[in-house]
């Protein structure tokens, strides 16, 4: 029996409701953050390379559009944010230890030479070799050097200070790192012959007049191409009812088996 002016309480079901709410409000926030960041970088990608060719993304993309477009971008770049991210983590985490004195020195040298020599390697990238690799170096480069001047000088080395603001040079970072992919993108399309860029070989409706041979798929989405021919240097933007079919510009060749 209970008593009067107290409450019965299951001996788990309150706890494991509770656990139950907290875990699926933890998915759903986690769905919500993954959906914006795959939409942000969708936007971003595109209205900045497509913007360079004159094409106002507003017109021609959707909500939808932006997310489908940003998932064969996306996986380098979450690759390079974990990769920095734990790399950050388990520099502080030695540089913040007194035990291990000489990981510590060596670790704190690094991180000073480390984006010096980056930065350099990226400069002579771009200005001796035209190599637009250079811009990740660059991108690299700003991340260290602005994790390493935040976390030493401007939070005096203070872990757990540091980690509530660490998002910000992450999302500095993952900003840097779509504008490289963007550059990188832009400058194969320009300076990279036809024949390493023409993937896929369009054939257009009779109502369509462009030259087929010169021009080359920047992007789709669900209701457009976008084309850009290199000999006219100028971009196209084309409706899916304008394309009569596609087809890949490499071979496949199947060996029989051989009774």
């Amino acid at each position: 029996m209970t008593q009067p002016g107290k409450q019965h309480t299951p001996p788990n079901g309150g706890t494991e409701k509770i656990r139950k709410s907290l875990t699926l409000s933890d998915l759903h926030i986690f769905y919500l953050y993954l959906t914006a960041i795959f939409i942000l970088t969708g936007f971003v990608y595109n209205h900045f390379f497509l913007g360079f060719f004159g094409i106002r993304v507003e017109n021609f993309f959707t909500l939808q559009d932006y997310l489908a477009s940003s998932i064969e971008k996306i996986y380098l770049i979450i690759i390079s944010l974990l990769f920095a991210t734990l790399s950050s983590l388990l520099a502080r985490l030695i540089i913040g230890s007194r035990k291990h004195i000489l990981p510590h020195r060596i670790l704190t040298a690094l991180l000073y030479l480390i984006p010096l020599a980056m930065t350099a390697g990226g400069m002579v990238m771009l200005v001796s070799y035209h190599q637009p690799y250079g811009y990740f170096m660059l991108s690299f480069a700003v991340f260290i050097a602005g994790d390493f001047f935040l976390f030493r000088i401007v939070f005096k080395g203070n872990h757990g200070s540091y980690s509530r603001y660490f998002y910000l040079t992450v999302f500095i970072f993952y900003l840097l790192l779509i504008i490289s992919v963007v550059v990188y993108d832009r400058d194969s399309v320009l300076t990279e012959p036809m024949h390493s860029l023409s993937h896929y070989k369009v054939h257009f409706t009779r109502d369509i007049k462009i030259h087929e041979k010169d021009c080359i798929v920047l992007e789709a989405n669900s209701n457009y191409f976008f084309f850009y021919d290199k000999k006219l240097k100028r971009a196209y933007v084309v409706p899916r009812d304008g394309i009569s079919y596609i087809e890949t510009s490499k071979s496949v060749v199947i060996d029989k088996p051989t009774s």
